[in-house]
């Protein structure tokens, strides 16, 4: 609501709403989608100097790197949404 902006509320649709960049790329803003399992996907959005933000289960809001071994395993894609990002 802050930006103005509306998402799709699933991370399939979500991964589909914007335009895709390259892990060099990446933007503070950009959406960065995992697969973590067979049919589950989820996200997180890029800070900088390859953290990203997301929300897990267990430990509520957390900031990661990229660069650990579980993330960059299962990292998907990205992508920019038009107007979020820097």
């Amino acid at each position: 609501d802050y930006f103005g902006i509306k998402l799709p509320r699933t991370t399939g649709e979500q991964a589909k709403a914007g335009t895709a960049v390259t892990v060099n790329e990446l933007q503070a803003g950009d959406l960065l989608f995992f697969k973590t399992g067979v049919m589950v996907k989820h996200v997180g959005m890029y800070i900088e100097k390859g953290a990203f933000l997301h929300a897990s289960t267990s430990k509520g809001v957390m900031l990661s790197k990229l660069s650990h071994p579980y993330w960059s395993s299962h990292y998907w894609k990205a992508i920019r949404i038009p107007h979020f990002s820097q």
